[in-house]
């Protein structure tokens, strides 16, 4: 049986990614990603909501995200769509939405203020080896107008 799970999103990280390690020594990064809803018409500008979304990401992208990502950029994060389902210590059933990272590429020009300057453009673990820019790919607009 095939199925289909993909999500692609785009948004700035709440806060510097949180590292931990399984008991087989595998790395695991959590961060949020706030990410804006389409505008309505019927909002000022400064009423427009996000939704913050919890991104996980495992081995070799997990350092990469250790590494590279810091609170406030602005990156796209491609992978699924996973629901955990555990009960809370008061018996009920509780889910929670978070997508496992496949794919995680910058989306804004390097700054001169940046700490850690990558030579790389974005990390992918089907691929399982750091890409370099694509000319396509390298932003010239303002970050907050839509690329089209």
């Amino acid at each position: 049986m095939s199925y289909y799970n993909k999500v692609i999103l785009i948004g700035r990280i709440t806060r510097d990614p949180e590292i931990r390690f399984t008991t087989s020594g595998k790395s695991v990064a959590n961060f949020n990603l706030a990410v804006n809803r389409p505008a309505r018409t019927d909002l000022p500008e400064d009423q427009q909501t996000a939704d913050f979304i919890k991104i996980v990401a495992f081995d070799k992208l997990a350092d990469f995200t250790k590494t590279y990502l810091k609170k406030g950029r602005l990156i796209l994060v491609e992978g699924e769509l996973r629901l955990q389902r555990w009960q809370a210590k008061d018996g009920t059933n509780r889910t929670t939405a978070e997508i496992w990272a496949r794919d995680i590429r910058f989306m804004e020009k390097k700054t001169v203020e940046e700490d850690v300057v990558p030579k790389e453009n974005s990390y992918s673990r089907e691929e399982d080896e750091i890409l370099a820019p694509q000319e396509h790919e390298i932003d010239e607009h303002d970050p907050d107008e839509p690329p089209f």
